[in-house]
C-alpha cells in the first residue's frame, strides 16, 4: 500500500507506514535510524506505547515530507492512553483493529497486535479496500475490541467501539486540534564514512578504473565465444519448469481467500479450511448445533454418517498462470527472504526436494518434458503467527517462489509451497 496524506484541521497527516518494533530502550532513535537506512527509507516516526517502542518508516520519493505527522500514531496514543469498552468494562487495550473514515472520503485502516501496529497494519484506501482487510485481519482472532465508524456497527464485530476519526485525536478548549511533535516524521541522516575512508576510496576508485576496463574488454570476449558455443551445442528444447503453469503468491492466496465463507454455519466449529491443487476444502465439526442448522447455512455441505462432522470442496476461482521469471541461485532466493521472515519473528522450515518434476498444484499442471532439470526445488513451510498472511503473501512475490497449499486452522494461517532456485 502506498501513503495517503490527509488535511484534518490546520495539520496533514500520513497513513502508509511501515511499522517495525524496536528493542534498545536507551538508544531508540540511533536503532530506528539504523533499521531505516537497511530497509531504504529516508523519513521515520518513533512511537513508545505502554513497554514497547517501534519505528515507522516512508520515503520521500512516495511523497511523503518531514512536514507531514504520522496519523497512526496519533490514533494510537489515544487508544493506550484512553483504553475501550470490552467485556463490559472500560478498560485497557492492547490487541485492536480500527477502520474509520476521513474527511476526505478515503478510509484509516489500524491493526495493533501487543501494542504494536502490524508492519502493514497502518494504511488507508477505499471503503472496500479497508473492509477487506479488516475481515481477514478479524477472521485471525485475538482482538480485544474493533473500533470504526458507527456505520460499521451492524457488521458483528464483538466489543465494537463506534468512534468517528476526530474523537482519536487530541483538542484544546478551544476546540482546535492539538499536535504534538513526536508524530512528525523526521529524516533520516545519512551514514558518513570517516575521511581517511573516503579518501582510500577515492584512490581505491582512481587504481580500479584501470582493472575495470581492462576486464570489461576481456569479460565481453568471453561472453561472444560463449554465445557462439551454446548456438551450437544441443540444447533441450523442452525442460519441463513447474513454476511458469502456477500462479503467484497474491493470486494463490487472494483466490484462497475469496472462498473463506463459512467460519461458523450454523453454529459449527470450523476445524479446517484449506486450498491445494486448484480447490478449496473445509472441514467442520458439529459443536453445540445441529444437522439442520448446517445444512440451512450450507446446503452443499457434506455430513458425516456420525453427524458430527462435516465437509465441503469445490473449486477455486481459474487462476492465470505465472510468468517464466528467470530463476536465482539458491543463497539469493533463499536468505533475503529468511531473513525477511526473521525480521517479523517469523520461521521459514525448509526442505531440499528431489531432482524430479514437481507437478503444479495451485494451477493447472504444466505441459510434460523431458526429465532434463536444471534447477532445484526446496519444499518450505510458513506459519503467520499473527501477521497478516496477504502481507506474507506479497513478501513471497519473488523469482521462482510458489505457494502450493493454504491452511486455516485454530485461528491460524500456515502457507506452504517451494523455491526454485538455479
Amino acid at each position: 500500500m502506498g501513503i495517503h496524506i490527509i488535511q484534518i484541521d490546520k495539520a496533514r497527516f500520513v497513513c502508509g507506514l511501515f511499522w517495525q518494533s524496536l528493542s534498545r530502550p536507551r538508544e531508540l532513535q540511533r536503532e530506528a535510524m539504523e533499521l531505516g537506512r537497511k530497509i531504504g527509507s529516508d523519513l521515520m516516526v518513533v512511537r513508545r506505547d505502554q513497554s514497547t517502542a517501534q519505528a515507522g518508516y516512508a520515503q520521500s520519493s512516495d511523497g511523503a515530507a518531514r512536514t507531514l505527522y504520522s496519523l497512526g500514531a496519533a490514533v494510537s496514543k489515544t487508544v493506550a492512553m484512553e483504553g475501550a469498552f470490552y467485556d463490559g468494562l472500560l478498560q485497557p487495550v492492547h490487541n485492536w483493529l480500527a477502520a474509520l473514515q476521513l474527511p476526505d472520503g478515503k478510509w484509516a485502516y489500524f491493526a495493533v497486535r501487543d501494542a504494536n501496529f502490524l508492519p502493514n497494519g497502518d494504511f488507508a484506501g477505499t471503503k472496500e479496500e479497508v473492509l477487506e482487510r479488516l475481515y481477514g485481519d478479524y477472521a485471525l482472532g485475538g482482538w480485544n475490541v474493533v473500533i470504526g465508524d458507527e456505520s460499521l456497527a451492524g457488521q458483528g464485530f464483538h466489543n465494537f467501539n463506534a468512534r468517528r476519526i476526530e474523537s482519536l485525536l487530541p483538542h484544546r478548549k478551544d476546540g482546535s486540534l492539538r499536535i504534538f511533535r513526536w508524530w512528525r516524521l523526521r529524516p533520516i541522516a545519512a551514514q558518513r564514512a570517516p575521511e581517511w575512508r573516503l579518501a582510500a576510496g577515492v584512490a581505491l576508485a582512481v587504481v580500479g578504473a584501470g582493472l575495470f576496463f581492462g576486464w570489461r574488454q576481456w569479460q565481453a570476449r568471453r561472453e561472444a565465444e560463449q554465445v557462439v558455443l551454446a548456438q551450437r551445442a544441443a540444447v533441450p528444447s523442452a525442460v519441463q519448469r513447474p513454476w511458469i503453469g502456477q500462479p503467484l503468491p497474491s493470486a494463490a492466496f487472494r483466490a484462497c481467500f475469496d472462498r473463506l465463507d463459512h467460519l461458523t454455519p450454523g453454529g459449527w466449529r470450523l476445524d479446517e479450511y484449506s486450498c491445494t491443487r486448484g480447490q478449496f476444502s473445509y472441514a467442520w465439526s458439529r459443536n453445540a448445533a445441529t444437522v439442520a442448522t448446517l445444512r440451512d447455512a450450507v446446503p452443499q455441505a457434506v455430513i458425516d454418517p456420525t453427524g458430527d462432522k462435516a465437509t465441503l470442496n469445490g473449486a477455486l476461482a481459474a487462476l492465470p498462470a505465472a510468468r517464466g521469471e528467470e530463476l536465482l541461485a539458491a543463497p539469493q532466493a533463499i536468505e533475503p527472504l529468511m531473513a525477511q521472515m526473521q525480521n517479523l519473528g517469523l520461521s521459514l522450515r525448509l526442505n531440499k526436494r528431489a531432482a524430479a518434476p514437481v507437478a503444479a498444484s495451485m494451477g493447472p499442471a504444466p505441459a510434460a518434458g523431458p526429465a532434463v532439470q536444471d534447477w532445484q526445488a526446496f519444499g518450505f513451510q510458513l506459519d503467520a503467527q499473527g501477521v497478516a498472511p496477504q502481507q506474507l503473501a506479497a513478501m513471497l512475490e519473488r523469482p521462482g517462489v510458489r505457494i502450493e497449499k493454504i491452511s486455516y486452522r485454530g485461528m491460524a494461517w500456515l502457507l506452504e509451497g517451494v523455491i526454485y532456485a538455479k
